[in-house]
């Protein structure tokens, strides 16, 4: 008999289905886990085809996740911000509210440019009185503010002032205020002894652009019981035609309650020290120094509530500062 060769393909078949049986199945087949071991550069992925986080590169979602941090933290300052802008307006707007329910009554000696440009700004905010050597008469009463003459002192002081504005030229600065020092002693005698004690005289405030010389003529000559501020803004009718905002305002408390302020103290510290060296605090306990501090904030919110740049700063600094600019 002759026997046909089987063919190779049924010879393979016939070994694969014997070593099949033999094993259970499982020769050919190895474990998810097994797979993995041995591919440790695999990219692994989960059930569903996705790239498992723990071998793959950072992902977008993985760069938002780390920048969320930093954006939640600008959120926050935002919110503060906007906080912080809400009470400033409030803040103001009530000192706004406390500057208008006691207004103060402000002179201003020497109604020239200069004179009438501060006073048309002071109007706003209280009752002034203005007196210089020329009759300015009409232009007050269209101002809405009241014109005394120069040559009547008295006249002047009688309108019972908290604050007087020297506005004269340097050159005419010393002579004004010696011409007044007679009448402003003869008032206080009088307020005193109406009184029957002490008695607070008129802030006396400056506005040249050299401050030494109109700090120390101030001190020298005005009566102990007046107040003395030294400002200098620096503006005038023409930079300050459109408003007052972000134009600087330069002062120097100089006197409370007969306390002279050391030039060197810090504006904006609670405590001060005196030409003598005696120690003083902004809360002395004192009703004629409170009232006098409260005197001059009042003031100054004048001018801040017209938007000027604040700046605290001691004649002598500014007048170095002017020198070497």
């Amino acid at each position: 008999m002759i026997h046909s060769p089987v063919p190779k393909r049924l010879v393979l078949f016939l070994i694969l289905n014997l070593f099949w049986s033999t094993t259970g199945g499982t020769a050919f087949m190895t474990s998810k886990a097994e797979t993995i071991a041995a591919c440790p550069n695999r990219k692994r992925k989960a059930d569903n085809g996705a790239v498992s986080p723990m071998s793959a590169s950072p992902s977008d979602d993985d760069k938002t996740a780390a920048a969320a941090p930093v954006a939640g933290k600008l959120e926050e300052l935002k919110q503060r911000e906007a906080a912080l802008s809400k009470l400033l307006a409030e803040v103001r707007t009530e000192k706004l509210s406390a500057l208008r329910s006691r207004p103060l009554s402000i002179g201003v000696i020497g109604f020239g440019r200069f004179g009438q440009f501060i006073a048309r700004s002071f109007q706003k905010y209280g009752r002034v009185v203005v007196t210089s050597r020329s009759d300015y008469t009409e232009v007050a009463n269209g101002m809405g503010v009241e014109y005394v003459p120069l040559s009547d002192p008295d006249s002047f002081l009688a309108e019972d002032l908290d604050v007087i504005v020297v506005a004269v030229s340097i050159l005419s600065f010393e002579g004004t205020i010696k011409n007044l020092v007679g009448p402003l002693r003869k008032y206080l005698d009088a307020k005193s002894e109406a009184s029957g004690g002490k008695v607070r005289g008129p802030l006396m405030v400056d506005v040249l652009s050299v401050k030494e010389h109109a700090r120390q003529t101030m001190i020298d000559l005005l009566p102990p019981e007046c107040d003395i501020m030294c400002t200098h803004p620096m503006f005038g009718p023409d930079s300050g035609k459109d408003g007052w905002k972000g134009l600087n305002f330069v002062y120097e408390k100089t006197r409370i309650d007969s306390v002279i302020f050391d030039p060197a103290h810090s504006e904006g510290s609670e405590e001060f020290t005196d030409q003598e060296g005696c120690l003083h605090s902004i809360h002395e306990d004192s009703e004629s120094h409170v009232e006098g501090m409260d005197r001059m904030e009042r003031f100054l919110s004048i001018w801040e509530e017209e938007g000027c740049k604040m700046i605290g700063m001691s004649c002598k600094e500014h007048d170095s500062y002017a020198a070497n600019s």
